[in-house]
């Protein structure tokens, strides 16, 4: 009888945790900007728009410099971590006139991080004298 309570518990236990795997969120790193024509004169702040994003983490790369310009390849690139309940994040102004790659990675992992999702999203941004 003992060895029958013990196995039962065991069995409780053992299905408790087997169904305690939660799956990925499935992330979304789609996202607009208040900027027009992907132009924007130097010195002026943007907006980034996270209605459509989803995941657990949202993280977005400036660009400009090669420390700040996302390369999946590379984790020591500097990226901002932008907060998951966040609906828009202001971006501070590229100051220099030229073409800077704007990147959002938004990530998701599951089932105790056996599952990690990505999904990437860059646009190109003109920077013109003001």
């Amino acid at each position: 009888m003992k060895n029958g309570i013990i196995f039962l518990t065991l069995m409780v236990v053992v299905s408790i945790i087997a169904c305690n795997k939660e799956k990925a969120i499935k992330p979304s790193a789609d996202f607009t900007t208040n900027i027009q024509d992907n132009t924007l004169k130097a010195g002026k702040n943007f907006t980034v728009y996270l209605k459509n994003t989803s995941g657990e983490f949202l993280v977005y790369f400036k660009g400009g410099t090669e420390e700040t310009t996302y390369d999946p390849s590379d984790e020591t690139r500097l990226g901002t971590v932008i907060s998951s309940d966040a609906d828009s994040v202001l971006v501070t102004a590229y100051n220099n006139p030229g073409q800077y790659v704007f990147t959002l990675v938004a990530s998701s992992s599951g089932n105790w991080g056996e599952d990690y999702l990505q999904d990437v999203k860059s646009v190109t941004i003109n920077v013109e004298a003001p």
